[in-house]
């Protein structure tokens, strides 16, 4: 098991459960590329702070060289605001990480089809929304994109803006079963749909269909990180584990990579969790920490994970 700074910190600056996961290991060589800063650093999260960008409890800078998109294409870096949900490669070490590549990863893009009285709960492209708060100035036929976190079939939202694009789109892991093939928990059909693998990332481009509750798909793409700061050596994620039929029996709903076989995330099946470790084709991690369901607890907590 490797006990590095970088957990130990993460344990101790949280006050809450920082704890190191047993069944980790990997080679010295591994190992002494991920202290070294050699390999990108991949970080999927929750932009909480500015100062820099953190997300997920990881401080990341920006310089002239950073590109910013989503999933229409590149944003400028003020497009970029707290709450979106973000996948980041970077270079340099876990305490000096230089963005290459910031991507805000909608788990949705569509039209509000139905929505609780309180505005709490609402539906995008078939899927159940929970936005946490009663008034986000949107209503029932809006067209909106949502940033947020998947929970299983479910998306809790950390964010909703104005759509940009007159497209539909989803993000999210895999599921494939008896001839269906489904991207989060909804059908999809289109061009490349067949060769999607379970487990895998993907996220499309298209129309919903309300009536047919399927997702006719226009463009696909199946990297969640495309390369920007080299091969991967470490993970940062944060999300919810859901259960799956292969070891180690969790994964992370709408991530796309495999946990290391070994670890025993038993104590994380319900709790939103920020994971830390190495990657080495899968998720080596080595550090757990529990996050907060409160925005503004979790924030806090985030915000001296950075530090």
């Amino acid at each position: 098991m490797t006990t590095g700074k970088f957990s130990r910190r993460a344990a101790l600056a949280a006050g809450l459960s920082g704890l190191m996961l047993p069944g980790t290991v990997w080679s010295q060589s591994a190992e002494r590329e991920v202290e070294g800063g050699i390999g990108g650093t991949g970080i999927v999260g929750v932009l909480t702070d500015f100062g820099s960008l953190i997300v997920g409890g990881n401080r990341v800078q920006t310089d002239a060289t950073t590109r910013f998109s989503d999933g229409f294409g590149g944003l400028r870096e003020e497009d970029v605001q707290i709450g979106d949900s973000l996948t980041v490669e970077a270079t340099g070490t876990p305490n000096a990480l230089i963005a290459r590549r910031v991507h805000v990863t909608h788990p949705l893009v569509g039209r509000i089809s139905a929505a609780s009285e309180d505005g709490r709960r609402v539906k995008i492209n078939g899927v159940e929304v929970v936005t946490g708060r009663s008034d986000r100035g949107f209503v029932l036929g809006d067209r909106v994109a949502v940033s947020g976190l998947w929970q299983g079939p479910r998306v809790m939202a950390s964010r909703l803006t104005a759509a940009r694009s007159e497209l539909d789109l989803i993000s999210g892991d895999v599921k494939r079963s008896a001839g269906d093939i489904r991207l989060g928990t909804v059908s999809v059909r289109g061009r490349g749909v067949g060769a999607l693998a379970q487990g895998s990332f993907a996220s499309a481009t298209g129309r919903y269909d309300a009536d047919t509750g399927r997702f006719r798909v226009d463009t696909l793409s199946t990297q969640r990180f495309v390369g920007a700061a080299g091969p991967l050596a470490r993970l940062s994620i944060e999300g919810y584990l859901e259960p799956t039929d292969t070891a180690p029996g969790y994964r992370i709903s709408g991530l796309g990579h495999s946990f290391e076989r070994t670890l025993d995330l038993r104590r994380y099946a319900e709790a939103r969790v920020r994971f830390s470790g190495a990657y080495t084709g899968r998720f080596a991690a080595d550090s757990a920490v529990i996050l907060p369901e409160g925005t503004q607890a979790r924030r806090r907590v985030l915000r001296r994970l950075s530090r």
